[in-house]
């Protein structure tokens, strides 16, 4: 087993004389939103397992050295070549109204998606109105949407070569327009549709509860972190599996926990109730345990964001599961400003304005949270306003105690008023 450092090094050597541009760099992407897809790196079409040894993710250097001797192998012909023909740009509601199973548009849909999106921030950067925009979705002269160049598109995705990879190569070196058409060499063609194939049969084979068999969502809903890695098991089973928390922690001190010698995978994840939890949960202002939580409700909880995991009634149920908040009728701190903005746009208007504004956080400073408004019928009634620090407060003490009250409490509701009422400009 080696590192992937070790992996990375390993491959770039074994491919130095490959005829695809490769990014060999792919193999360091163990972040655990890659992994809980399937539990592999994909590169050209070999995928490379990982293994996780004590908190740590390892390769097999076996599977490595034979991933680099087959991309080293692939002969790319220049004039062999087949026309790429690319998906056009979707409104989110179209997206929406597809099957959830074929929304992925492949590797030809990633490429379409990044001339796309470089055509929005060009327009973006030019600080034009999306109203202003026209038909910028329509293909000009050079093949690209938006008034987009190959140069200034090329060279954008030149300065971050993470996100013009796939399956560990670099398509754009290859790409080439003739004729109104786009091309890329047949070999490279066929590598490509074949990661497809590969990514498509692990994501099917991750979606298997591995205890009953029963089939689960596409995206990894059913896939919980273990000591070893990622397994899929079912809510049944995973709830038959491990001991639901019942609380019975809350006020210890997180320190303390080792002491104990209590594994929070023995328990099930309190947030979602469907994976097998990998942590202890903790207020990080009071140093008291909240609960076993899974990897993913672990990082959801913790930079998720604030204005939607308040929406969520379990969320907040978690967060006052430290006896400290519920006592002090308190959030953590990253909290506070969100609750300040449900308030503001709930109460706050311009002038006899019936319309409520829309509120954007704009700094948080020591004495209060200060946000920029605009009138969503006058739109060009804009204005700052600052809400101090204790009257802050005094909104989340209101948000919390509701939530105690009914349990299920809506950051848009607005809690009562507070010393300081809104005061919109006339």
């Amino acid at each position: 087993m080696i590192s992937p450092n070790l992996a990375c090094d390993i491959f770039t050597d074994a491919t130095r004389g490959a005829s695809i541009p490769l990014y060999p760099e792919e193999l360091l992407r163990t972040k655990s939103h890659i992994l809980r897809r399937h539990g592999h790196i994909v590169v050209g079409d070999a995928p490379l397992r990982l293994y996780k040894h004590k908190s740590l993710w390892k390769y097999d250097e076996r599977d490595v050295r034979r991933a680099a001797r087959t991309l080293a192998d692939v002969g790319v012909v220049a004039d062999d070549v087949v026309e790429v023909v690319l998906p056009e740009e979707r409104s989110y509601e179209e997206r929406l109204a597809e099957d959830e199973e074929i929304r992925d548009r492949g590797w030809r849909g990633w490429i379409s998606s990044w001339m796309y999106n470089d055509a929005r921030r060009k327009l973006s950067a030019d600080e034009r109105p999306y109203s202003e925009w026209g038909e910028w979705r329509l293909i000009g002269e050079s093949g690209l949407p938006g008034g987009l160049t190959w140069d200034e598109f090329v060279s954008t995705r030149a300065a971050a070569r993470r996100r013009s990879s796939i399956a560990g190569t670099l398509p754009l070196e290859l790409l080439t327009r003739s004729e109104g058409r786009w091309w890329l060499p047949r070999a490279y063609v066929d590598l490509l549709d074949r990661w497809e194939q590969v990514e498509e049969d692990l994501i099917e084979r991750a979606r298997m509860c591995s205890r009953c068999g029963v089939r689960g969502p596409r995206w990894g809903g059913w896939r919980t972190s273990t000591t070893r890695g990622y397994v899929t098991m079912c809510p049944p089973c995973s709830g038959a599996a491990f001991t639901a928390y019942t609380g019975h922690l809350r006020g210890v001190a997180y320190g303390q926990m080792r002491a104990r010698r209590l594994r929070a995978d023995d328990y099930l994840c309190r947030l979602c109730q469907s994976s097998r939890a990998s942590v202890w949960d903790h207020c990080h202002g009071h140093d008291l345990v909240r609960g076993p939580v899974c990897a993913g409700c672990n990082t959801l909880e913790g930079k998720g964001v604030p204005i939607s995991l308040l929406q969520r009634p379990e969320v907040v149920e978690h967060l006052l599961e430290c006896s400290r908040c519920r006592k002090e009728r308190t959030l953590p701190p990253r909290f506070h400003a969100t609750v300040v903005q449900a308030f503001l746009e709930a109460e706050a208007r311009h002038a006899s304005c019936p319309v409520k504004p829309q509120v954007w956080r704009w700094e948080t400073t020591e004495h209060g949270h200060v946000f920029d408004l605009h009138c969503s019928r006058h739109w060009t009634k804009k204005w700052r306003q600052e809400v101090p620090t204790a009257d802050a407060l005094v909104l989340v003490r209101d948000f919390v105690e509701r939530a105690l009250a009914v349990g299920q409490p809506k950051a848009a509701v607005p809690p009562p008023r507070t010393a300081s009422d809104t005061a919109a400009p006339a």
